[in-house]
């Protein structure tokens, strides 16, 4: 069952909302020097399970919107064309294995600005951040703002058709872990993003 940021959450102060977020990072996020971008700089991640589908939306709007403004570099969702998007593991026999939870990532020099209340994780944290302005001084990291097209599709997935899916999802196909959070009814970039294509069709 999904659960959900109170409402309160999102008209609070920056000071609340931070703290409501370090709160969560102190339990669900990691700071991990494997988690990296493909250029080498650092990410944070929060795992939220998989029965989970609106948190990982809401958590993204907080960080994204005035007055925290903080970008997030993608959210891994535990969907069949997300997490097994060609579907091997399925056809090994493991029809499960995309199942898993859902990350929401952060470069660590932008959560910088939140940290965490766990020392460990915060010392962790400053050095993953000053790794990442040491060896990439000159890039700034973007808000979410999603192509308006898709250059790589995805396989149909069997698992397209899962009642481990939430409705709003279920017996569709995404190519893009951004079409998926347009179909989980994210609007803040919603007029860049493709609609989703019904199963079995392209």
């Amino acid at each position: 069952m999904d659960i959900e940021i109170p409402p309160v959450i999102f008209s609070a102060s920056e000071v609340i909302k931070k703290e409501f977020i370090r709160g969560m990072a102190d339990v669900t996020a990691y700071a991990r020097s494997g988690n990296v971008f493909t250029d080498g700089r650092h990410r944070i991640y929060f795992e939220i399970h998989n029965a989970n589908w609106k948190m990982p939306i809401e958590l993204c709007l907080i960080l994204q919107s005035k007055p925290l403004c903080i970008p997030v570099q993608t959210i891994d969702w535990g969907h069949p064309n997300i997490r097994n998007g060609y579907a091997k593991e399925y056809d090994a026999g493991k029809k499960n294995a995309w199942a898993r939870e859902h990350q929401l990532k952060v470069f660590a020099d932008d959560f910088e600005s939140i940290g965490f209340r766990i020392e460990h994780k915060n010392l962790i944290l400053k050095e993953m951040a000053e790794f990442n302005r040491m060896h990439h001084p000159n890039t700034k990291n973007k808000l979410c703002n999603p192509p308006k097209t898709i250059n790589k599709h995805k396989v149909d997935h069997p698992a397209e058709q899962s009642d481990r899916l939430p409705r709003e999802l279920r017996g569709k196909h995404f190519d893009a872990y951004w079409q998926v959070c347009g179909g989980m009814g994210c609007t803040q970039f919603r007029s860049n993003t493709p609609e989703p294509e019904e199963n079995g069709k392209k």
